[in-house]
């Protein structure tokens, strides 16, 4: 896998995972957050060189010797078309950093799927994406947020769409903390 480009936006700050605010407060979901994103990476790095993987976030995490892109508090997929841009046509995964079960394998699954063009890993209810793979310079309008499973199809009806247990399992609810602790990971 040595000609992909990886980005993995990271939300910073005490204001993220706020649908987890029922179970913990700023300071542990800021931690929470750091520790999947530390998993995450940790997993990227099995699979890429720390040069092929960027983080997307508001200010570069300490001791992240990989690439940074600040995000400029656009909005994600305007953020995603602009470091798509400077990527020229490149293969690229757009990976998120709350997947506190991905693997190494589930990279490669998902890199492989798109192989032929593009592919995207669903969440656990089927109708976000957790992840994107783009493997040529193929038009892609980014549509990350709600619905975005259904969006990113339409425009390429026949893409793979993996359900992978690691790819699946973001943790954005209380629901999804029972879900990855009931497989291991400590919330």
């Amino acid at each position: 896998m040595t000609d992909w480009r990886v980005l993995v936006p990271i939300k910073q700050g005490n204001d993220g995972k706020s649908r987890l605010g029922s179970m913990m407060g700023g300071d542990a979901r800021s931690d929470l957050a750091e520790r999947m994103a530390s998993h995450v990476l940790g997993v990227l790095r099995t699979c890429f060189d720390p040069s092929q993987i960027t983080i997307l976030s508001p200010r570069r995490p300490d001791g992240w010797k990989g690439g940074w892109s600040q995000d400029e508090a656009r909005g994600l997929n305007q953020e995603l078309t602009a470091w798509r841009e400077d990527q020229e046509n490149v293969a690229i995964l757009i990976i998120h950093a709350d997947l506190p079960l991905l693997s190494a394998e589930d990279v490669r699954a998902i890199v492989d799927a798109a192989s032929d063009g593009v592919a995207i890993a669903t969440d656990r209810t089927g109708q976000g994406t957790n992840a994107l793979a783009i493997a040529d310079g193929r038009p892609y309008t980014f549509c990350f947020g709600v619905d975005s499973r259904a969006l990113h199809c339409e425009q390429y009806p026949q893409m793979p769409v993996l359900r992978r247990e690691g790819l699946m399992a973001d943790l954005d609810t209380p629901d999804d903390a029972i879900f990855v602790g009931a497989r291991g990971f400590a919330v």
